[in-house]
């Protein structure tokens, strides 16, 4: 069904080794489209095996799975994980042939955290004040995808503080102007492809409403957006993986990636 290699390190910043897990659907035509994956943990926990689950369920519809790694919080703050997923986006564009994908059919899918670095990621690229320094053979390498999956992600850190949210903007943390950087919905008009968002309304460690008020900013501002509300289903309900709530969210990326990959 599928072929995994994990741990794969592809380059190393300020000593930190970034990495991916690689799942190939096996049967099927090279180049593949692709998922590229932003696993959750408050920004300061987690691995690129939280894609699992995801990644087996999308290779038995012929999709590949990278998984990505990133600095993490606090001793590596805001914008820090950002630029690791950016890095890593293009250093999977550059070598696209050399791993059977096709750079041309690229989804973004995070969870939580994640969710919150792959909105951010597409909606700041080319915006000076979080820029990265890439390397030379990246600088030219474009960040295109043809979609975004979110499930439960916080988009608007400005609303209030928690430990996570100082963790992630270490010495910004309290700065009205970094929070404001770092939240997805204050760059909503920078949306360039379709967003599905995911969400359970009994969601008690980030608020559905995180995801609402994400969708209705995109809509305001005449961007694609596809919200899913999960009636009573929790935070990071793929434990549950043969539930409801995630049948649920399954069938709406399968019907997303669909529409945008083709089949």
């Amino acid at each position: 069904m599928h072929e995994l290699r994990t741990d794969i390190v592809y380059d190393e910043v300020d000593g930190v080794p970034l990495r991916f897990d690689h799942y190939r659907p096996r049967g099927v035509p090279e180049p593949a489209p692709a998922i590229v994956f932003v696993h959750g943990g408050a920004w300061v926990s987690g691995d690129p095996s939280q894609a699992a689950g995801n990644a087996l369920h999308a290779a038995r519809r012929g999709i590949a799975t990278v998984a990505l790694s990133y600095r993490l919080a606090p001793h590596h703050p805001f914008p820090a994980p950002l630029h690791d997923v950016r890095r890593g986006l293009r250093w999977i564009r550059a070598h696209a042939s050399e791993i059977g994908i096709d750079p041309k059919r690229l989804v973004l899918m995070g969870l939580s955290a994640g969710a919150h670095l792959v909105v951010l990621a597409h909606l700041s690229a080319g915006l000076a004040s979080l820029e990265p320094e890439f390397p030379p053979e990246l600088r030219d390498v474009t960040e295109t995808v043809r979609g975004i999956v979110a499930h439960y992600g916080p988009y608007d850190l400005t609303r209030s503080r928690s430990p996570w949210i100082d963790a992630l903007l270490g010495p910004a943390a309290g700065d009205a102007e970094t929070a404001r950087r770092a939240s997805p919905l204050h760059h909503s008009a920078r949306a360039r492809v379709p967003l599905l968002l995911v969400h359970g309304t009994g969601d008690e460690v980030v608020s559905w409403r995180e995801s609402a008020r994400m969708h209705e900013a995109l809509q305001a501002d005449g961007k694609a957006s596809e919200l899913v509300l999960l009636d009573g289903a929790p935070h990071a309900f793929q434990i549950d993986w043969h539930g409801e709530a995630n049948r649920r969210a399954n069938a709406a990326t399968d019907a997303f990636l669909t529409r945008i990959l083709g089949r």
